[in-house]
């Protein structure tokens, strides 16, 4: 059970704090204990988890800490890639692994559509549209939770990124 005060990673919204536990009724069912979730980076915006729901708190984790995001920096160039040549498979299997939120997938992710983008870009062409928004998203996910953990900007996580690379 998490707490309020804790940064946690839900699903496809981020990295969120847990401003608060309690019981809410939405739609005329009864009562209930929910997580409230503000988004780090979306001041506008409040997610309610029920604390009961297996299948929503499945998607909640703890963020990374700092020695977890160097680990996973220090890997990135040995990471496999993970390329779906049939669209609408590679779109499936990409948006799973977008949805699950695990870091190191995202990472493969990115570097695998970060490597196609360049061939492309070889050959005077582009990511389709579908790549493009898959990429996007995973780094949104990735470079938010580093951020928070590593106490900078999200536009700065790449520069951070490259300069721990070797």
């Amino acid at each position: 059970m998490f707490k309020a005060g804790e940064c946690i990673v839900y699903s496809t919204i981020g990295v969120c704090r847990i401003v608060d536990i309690r019981f809410e009724k939405f739609r005329g069912s009864e009562a209930q204990e929910y997580y409230v979730l503000k988004p780090y980076f979306d001041s506008n915006s409040i997610t309610y988890v029920s604390t009961s729901d297996e299948e929503l708190l499945a998607k909640m984790r703890p963020v990374l800490t700092r020695e977890a995001i160097d680990d996973l920096i220090r890997n990135m160039p040995h990471e496999e890639s993970i390329w779906i040549s049939d669209d609408r498979e590679r779109d499936r299997e990409y948006s799973v692994k977008v949805r699950s939120g695990d870091s190191r997938e995202l990472v493969k992710l990115i570097r695998t559509l970060y490597l196609e983008k360049e061939r492309k870009k070889g050959t005077g062409k582009r990511l389709n549209s579908t790549d493009l928004r898959i990429m996007t998203a995973a780094e949104k996910l990735l470079h938010e939770e580093f951020a928070v953990v590593l106490g900078i900007e999200p536009k700065d996580v790449v520069p951070h990124i490259l300069a721990q690379l070797p």
